[in-house]
């Protein structure tokens, strides 16, 4: 793994260790304290993290300054967000559903729930990673160029 790319990375995980920290606390004190169930408890924790995973990402990670341009970073990151929330959702209340088949207590019941949530964070880490380099803040230049050297190097390959 390259110098800049290891950069990214490390700096990509601190960003999602503080959001995912957000958004633990954002869910357990809405799912813990039964304000809601897991579906407003998944929503209320990834819009916890995903202010701050957005600030620290586009700013820190991957150096973007200025306004961002909303059809090719905030609609895309907002679509991110989303699918990511349906997949807590989903997961979630599968949980919460079956733990109470494991235990009666209701602690034990919370930090199990509340630890799917983590884990599928967790999960996505890896392919929100792609997305957002390779996509979303992604320098348009250097994709720009990246694009034109394989379109070249296609062009004189022998068949």
């Amino acid at each position: 793994m390259n110098g800049p790319l290891r950069r990214k990375l490390s700096r990509y995980t601190a960003g999602s260790v503080i959001a995912g920290l957000c958004s633990e606390v954002g869910f357990l004190l809405v799912y813990g304290t039964a304000l809601a169930d897991t579906r407003v408890a998944s929503v209320v924790g990834f819009l916890a993290g995903a202010i701050p995973n957005y600030l620290l990402n586009r700013s820190w990670t991957w150096g973007r300054r200025g306004r961002p341009d909303v059809l090719r970073e905030v609609v895309p990151y907002v679509a991110v967000v989303l699918a990511s929330v349906v997949a807590a959702a989903a997961v979630t209340s599968f949980v919460d559903r079956h733990v109470g088949e494991l235990t009666t207590s209701r602690p034990l019941q919370v930090a199990l729930v509340t630890l799917a949530f983590g884990a599928t964070y967790g999960l996505l880490f890896v392919g929100k990673f792609v997305v957002f380099d390779r996509l979303l803040f992604a320098d348009r230049r250097e994709r720009r160029s990246r694009h034109q050297v394989d379109s070249t190097t296609r062009a004189y390959r022998k068949p």
